[in-house]
């Protein structure tokens, strides 16, 4: 995603979007993209996920004040439902992952 298309993105989907915001500096977050990548890939019927690199987009960053990264942010039928961040241990973002699906 861009800070062109995440508004856009947003209101069009019709079930649950989870966005990662992720800096391509952060350790943690390449700790974390395999595990977001399978759990994408296990949940795909039930979501829709997506990625956005904050280094090469900061207004979306800063419009939904994300701080940490990486950030998780679930979107339900156009509005933010919930969100966490930094490192999170794979049963625990999965956890959260069915939380909102």
């Amino acid at each position: 995603l861009t800070d062109v298309d995440l508004c856009e993105r947003i209101a069009s989907v019709k079930k649950v979007l989870i966005v990662e915001f992720w800096d391509p500096w952060c350790g943690i977050c390449a700790e974390m993209a395999p595990v977001y990548e399978a759990l994408a890939e296990k949940y795909r019927g039930s979501a829709t996920f997506s990625r956005l690199n904050m280094r090469d987009n900061k207004v979306s960053p800063d419009t939904y004040q994300v701080y940490v990264t990486p950030t998780f942010i679930f979107f339900r039928d156009g509005k933010e439902a919930g969100r966490t961040g930094g490192y999170i241990e794979p049963d625990a973002l999965e956890g959260e992952f069915r939380k909102y699906i």
